[in-house]
């Protein structure tokens, strides 16, 4: 599940030759495209509203990196021009995986251009606003963050991967209350960068998110939430089908956040438990659009997934938690978060003595099957609550994550 970075991959001629010509510059946005023909030129025309509007003064880029896509993408960014004070480039990802390549192509022609700033977006946004490039990229500029993460209105059901599983982790293990750690945008500091494209653990996939904010909280960087905003995507539609999105993307980031544990271990098992408290102000601005998730065919996959993998299990958990579990998988309601800490923190301390890559894609796919009969767990509890009450849950879960972190630490 976790895949290396080819470190012999480079940018194209061409391109660097680009970067010198328009370098220094102040600001890059970096837009990530891959099968986005129906909505790139739209975010690449608020991006070039709000780079004209919020920075007249600065020198700044629109790279647009694409990702292999099937789709008529790339003729649709050349339908787009920018204003004449704003350059751009465009490429192919340097290399093929997914986001991470993406974002090391933004991060690589951002090195050659010498900018400040990098601004990073999907290309498949369609509730993006050219605020939003003022709010990601305002707090690095006046040196207060080297990391801007971030903060959407979602729904209850939106964030699976988030919710359940990144936040309450990464919270307790780095102690670091950043609600949506892997919110797919981000503002990133030329120091931070810097950090980033010299790093051993680059992912070219999914994970990338995870790793770049487990880096900056582990290399001591400045974070801070930078932008409050109801957030529509298209890949939102496709909770309706796990296996085409959902699944792959856990697999990809729960591989490079357990990764990322492993490589950190010194750095997290000397900090000193941390028990933020959470304040539960409720939200009452716009409301998110509601994700339909199909909850029966969710618990019917863990079943049958839980019944076939069942002695699989047996080797990353205790016989008590088996005998638990095997309970829950006929009363699921009853998987409660400090089952469910302590199994992530028993498959995070596993993934550490896995010795090749087989084992650990067993380890990542049965925690898989695990993590589903969490999130249904989760969505019947929570199913007749708003966002708010169902926020409530989601942050005793979290609560939890971090009084257990002393186990984590016993048994890692």
């Amino acid at each position: 599940m976790y895949q290396k970075w080819n470190n012999n991959v480079r940018l194209k001629p061409k391109i660097v030759r680009k970067c010198g010509e328009i370098k220094p510059l102040d600001i890059v946005v970096g837009v990530l495209c891959k099968d986005v023909e129906s909505t790139i030129l739209n975010v690449l025309n608020v991006v070039n509203k709000g780079l004209y509007k919020f920075f007249p003064d600065f020198k700044k880029a629109i790279v647009v990196s694409m990702g292999f896509s099937s789709d008529d993408t790339a003729e649709a960014i050349e339908l787009f021009q920018p204003y004449n004070s704003i350059a751009k480039i465009v490429t192919d990802d340097i290399t093929l995986g997914g986001k991470g390549g993406g974002i090391r192509t933004i991060i690589e022609i951002a090195h050659e251009a010498e900018a400040k700033v990098i601004v990073l977006l999907d290309g498949d946004l369609l509730s993006i606003e050219p605020e939003w490039i003022q709010a990601i990229s305002t707090p690095i500029i006046y040196g207060r963050a080297d990391l801007t993460v971030p903060h959407y209105i979602r729904d209850k059901y939106d964030g699976v991967v988030t919710n359940n599983l990144v936040y309450p982790f990464t919270r307790a293990v780095y102690g670091l209350n950043i609600r949506q750690p892997i919110a797919g945008e981000f503002g990133l500091s030329r120091d931070l960068y810097e950090i980033l494209r010299k790093h051993p653990l680059f992912p070219p996939d999914f994970g990338v998110d995870i790793f770049i904010v487990t880096v900056a909280t582990a290399e001591q960087m400045m974070i801070r939430e930078g932008l409050f905003a109801l957030k529509i995507h298209r890949s939102t539609g496709r909770y309706l089908e796990p296996e085409k999105f959902l699944i792959p993307m856990f697999r990809k980031v729960t591989g490079n956040m357990f990764e990322l544990a492993k490589y950190y271990e010194e750095l997290w098992k000397k900090r000193e438990p941390k028990q933020h408290k959470s304040r539960y102000k409720e939200h009452f601005g716009q409301k998110p659009i509601p994700v339909n998730v199909d909850i029966n065919k969710l618990k019917k996959t863990f079943k049958n997934e839980f019944t076939t993998s069942k002695m699989t299990f047996a080797r990353f958990l205790p016989d008590e938690i088996i005998a638990a579990l095997d309970n829950i998988a006929h009363h699921i309601e009853l998987f409660d978060a400090e089952l469910w800490a302590n199994i992530v923190y028993h498959f995070a301390a596993s993934y550490k003595k896995m010795k090749t890559d087989s084992d650990k894609d067993l380890l990542i796919e049965s925690l898989k099957t695990l993590w589903i009969g969490r999130f249904v767990s989760y969505a019947i509890e929570t199913k007749d609550m708003d966002i708010n009450k169902a926020e409530h849950v989601i942050q005793k879960s979290a609560e939890i994550f971090e009084k257990q972190f002393s186990y984590l630490r016993s048994i890692y």
